[in-house]
């Protein structure tokens, strides 16, 4: 694309982020069970150092492989579009769980769109080259 975003594929991201969210986060409630036990409130969770380590960089990678995902699989130049699928990603989460507010939105959507960026452009650099089917 050029110059024009592709918004099929900014939904698509948004899909694909929310969803490898979620199964991350089933995954992380398998690992960190114990530290949720009798938790009824986000507040109430204490995590040590390693564990908080691990839900941030668990949360980065989803956003990234979503990302690579999108940009492998989008024909054209689609960097950005993974950056802005993981923002609106993030700002559905927020409005879900009622912790919307434009601090929130810039603390937690500031790396997820960095991570999407990556991931897009790493996705990029995997897609085969452009063929020439002209025979010379």
């Amino acid at each position: 694309m050029t110059g024009k975003l592709d918004w099929k594929w900014i939904a698509i991201g948004v899909v694909l982020m929310v969803v490898l969210n979620l199964i991350a986060g089933f995954v992380l409630a398998l690992v960190l069970g114990s530290n949720l036990e009798g938790v009824s409130d986000v507040e109430d969770i204490t995590l040590s150092g390693t564990q908080v380590v691990l839900v941030v960089s668990i949360n980065i990678l989803t956003f990234a492989l979503g990302g690579f995902i999108v940009g492998v699989k989008s024909a054209g130049r689609t960097i950005i579009e993974p950056g802005i699928s993981a923002a609106i990603a993030v700002i559905i989460t927020l409005v879900v769980s009622g912790n919307f507010t434009i601090v929130n939105l810039l603390a937690a959507g500031l790396l997820p769109f960095v991570a999407g960026v990556v991931g897009g452009w790493l996705g990029e650099l995997r897609q085969p080259a452009p063929r020439s089917d002209r025979q010379p």
